[in-house]
């Protein structure tokens, strides 16, 4: 099995500064910007030694099948795709095998196209994916970064991701795993190509709307954005209130009983939050807001063992909830992982700087 000492770079690897970013610095920031943590949600993912239009470096890699080391040098003409993933913890290895299989179909079909590539970011049971792709994913190249060291690079904070560039190796798009991940990837090679425009990649991409709502659903959403607003204003019980009443009128929406689960979080009444989510599991188990607000709900009850197997699960949803990547920070740092807690404690940081750019534009 190929192993590697280290990345070795195209061009000039420059190591990001070490620095230790302490979890108050977050929380100052969230009330300095005047945010409530159980209200912040991220909505795009990022790298963190990179953003969009930067040039990325080149690598050099073996193959984990063995064989002669893969240079990418990320453009030269074509747009490249690269996905960042590993099987563990257990918690990784559903998404990230599942998305190795959707790039093993798009090699296949733009392999000519698109320099495509994924990374194993781990140095742990390579033979597992070795496996996996001759029966599940025939058509991909995968190579070992076992040290993580073009993980870290990168910047990357979240696995499975893919990151896409364009024709000249700029970063164009970081894309996390989610249920349509075919689609979205497949979309934005066509925007990469020239075949669509930004216009038609946006309308495919958009959430299809029901034209037509009934009175009951229309009285539903006015509920949940009244709550909303008490939300906002921190006016807790009348917000309770209206999403109860809103979970009356249809008992077996999820949004209701999700908006109330965080509106108990900030009430800090982790008992009621955990049966709000626990309601929202049973209309659907695979929700990740659901499974952020039941983790945090533990978290907060001190049940740390449970809240960090939940939390986990919910750090690599398509856009991990602010307050699950804080409360994880805490739990790493607790348990004398600083290494761990510092990436998060950044990670932490760069969504609240960036809300709070947002806030003032």
């Amino acid at each position: 099995m190929p192993t590697e000492k280290r990345v070795k770079y195209i061009r000039g690897y420059q190591g990001m500064p070490h620095t230790k970013t302490i979890i108050f610095v977050a929380l100052f920031c969230l009330v300095f910007t005047g945010l409530t943590t159980y209200e912040a949600k991220s909505d795009t993912a990022v790298l963190r030694n990179y953003h969009i239009g930067d040039r990325l470096p080149g690598f050099k890699l073996p193959q984990l099948q063995g064989g002669r080391p893969l240079t990418i040098i990320p453009g030269q003409g074509k747009p490249t795709l690269m996905m960042f993933f590993s099987i563990h913890p257990n918690f990784r290895k559903k998404r990230s095998l599942a998305l190795l299989s959707v790039l093993s179909d798009l090699s296949r079909k733009y392999g000519k196209e698109v320099q495509i590539v994924a990374i194993y970011s781990d140095n742990k049971d390579q033979n597992s994916v070795i496996s996996f792709m001759r029966s599940a994913a025939p058509h991909v190249r995968v190579v070992a970064d076992s040290t993580k060291a073009l993980l870290e690079h990168y910047g990357v904070f979240m696995m499975p991701i893919v990151v896409l560039t364009n024709k000249k190796g700029e970063l164009n798009e970081v894309i996390p795993y989610t249920y349509n991940i075919q689609k979205v990837i497949g979309g934005n090679i066509k925007f990469l190509l020239g075949k669509w425009t930004k216009k038609q990649l946006l309308k495919a991409l958009a959430p299809k709307t029901n034209v037509k709502v009934s009175k009951n659903e229309k009285e539903y959403i006015r509920r949940i954005n009244y709550g909303r607003i008490m939300t906002g204003k921190k006016m807790y019980k009348q917000a309770v209130r209206e999403f109860n009443t809103a979970i009356k009128i249809m008992p077996k929406q999820i949004n209701a009983y999700l908006e109330l689960g965080f509106t108990l979080l900030a009430e800090k009444q982790w008992d009621k939050a955990e049966a709000a989510f626990k309601k929202a599991q049973l209309i659907n188990k695979d929700s990740d807001d659901a499974m952020a607000g039941l983790g945090l709900s533990y978290y907060g009850r001190k049940k740390i063992k449970k809240a960090k197997n939940i939390l986990e699960n919910a750090f690599i949803a398509p856009h991990p909830r602010l307050e699950v990547i804080i409360a994880l920070a805490d739990i790493y740092e607790s348990e004398g992982n600083n290494r761990k807690a510092n990436r998060f404690n950044k990670l932490a940081v760069s969504r609240l700087m960036t809300m709070y750019e947002q806030r003032w534009q």
